[in-house]
């Protein structure tokens, strides 16, 4: 049987400090049917330069690697520049998704393929891995949060359980995500999760495929202490404008995009959050839907805290 083919989407910025450990660990998989697409995102460092050099180093082959041409040396930002590359890289039968600081494991995309080749090729399917977070100098902190399986659409309208390095996608649904025409300010991972929960197959696999690095000062439910998380939760979404200007946006474009496609259920749920309200009975349903919606308790309570002062 042929093995399927897949392509690796990298965008880079300002990466000089970490790209080359995470290019390696790229190149050394034990699953090598894949061609590695570059996006640099207007890098002022020598990013460019790394790459061109390892190319040279390590006799790649132009079918192995593939950097997209940005002459002007544009900066449109990481969202953008995911989306680019999923746009223009296609052809394969999975695309894996991967940041610049990161570290895979060996395995990681023979796990993958390994699972996903089991799926209807039909049916937008979106595979991720368990993963290790670590500092800035890999060492292991800790996994990550095992996720609450099966995961319905209702698991990710208000929270994303797997980050863009950790997921690979296949071809299906590549081709319904690109559907969206206005993709501004939309964030790839929890959009293509968004579809494949609605409309396909996640699929979970317990093995550890990457080292997720985390910069000092950085800040994620999985890293902090409970006071520092529900700090969080207050700056950023019950006083901030996360809410309002991340996730009702998302849904909202969802929504746009989509309805025609989503049964009954995950319809009628959508529909009750997309939109501004004045309605008090529609207030009462958001704030009092027996759907739960986070893993953590403290995002779930951040979340109807939202819902009831009408800050959603």
């Amino acid at each position: 049987m042929k093995s399927p083919k897949v392509h690796i989407l990298l965008s880079t910025y300002n990466g000089a400090k970490y790209i080359e450990e995470q290019l390696k660990s790229i190149f050394e998989q034990t699953y090598q049917n894949f061609t590695l697409f570059v996006r640099d995102d207007g890098s002022s460092d020598n990013t460019v330069e790394i790459l061109k050099s390892f190319i040279k180093e390590y006799e790649i082959t132009s079918d192995k690697i593939i950097i997209l041409p940005n002459e002007q040396n544009i900066n449109i930002g990481w969202k953008s520049s995911f989306w680019m590359l999923m746009d223009k890289c296609g052809g394969a039968d999975y695309y894996a998704f991967a940041d610049q600081d990161d570290v895979w494991l060996p395995e990681k995309l023979e796990y993958a393929v390994e699972k996903i080749r089991k799926e209807n090729v039909e049916i937008p399917t979106f595979y991720f891995s368990q993963y290790y977070y670590c500092d800035e100098n890999l060492n292991k902190l800790h996994l990550a949060p095992t996720p609450t399986l099966p995961i319905a659409f209702k698991d990710v309208m208000f929270y994303t359980p797997a980050f863009g390095f950790s997921m690979v996608i296949n071809e299906c649904l590549r081709n319904k995500a690109l559907e969206t025409n206005e993709r501004d300010g939309l964030v790839h991972d929890g959009w293509l999760q968004k579809i494949a929960a609605a409309l396909g197959k996640i699929i979970y696999d317990e093995r550890c495929t990457a080292l997720y690095r985390r910069h000092s000062g950085a800040v994620t439910f999985s890293n902090v202490n409970l006071i520092a998380t529900l700090r969080y939760w207050l700056k950023e979404e019950i006083l901030g404008s996360n809410m309002r200007e991340f996730t009702h946006f998302h849904l909202n474009r969802f929504y746009e995009v989509y309805k025609t496609d989503l049964n009954g259920e995950d319809l009628k749920l959508l529909e009750l959050y997309v939109y501004e309200t004045k309605s008090a009975s529609r207030w009462i349903k958001r704030v009092f839907c027996n759907k739960r919606f986070r893993p953590s308790l403290s995002g779930e309570i951040a979340l109807r805290i939202c819902f009831f002062l009408n800050r959603y």
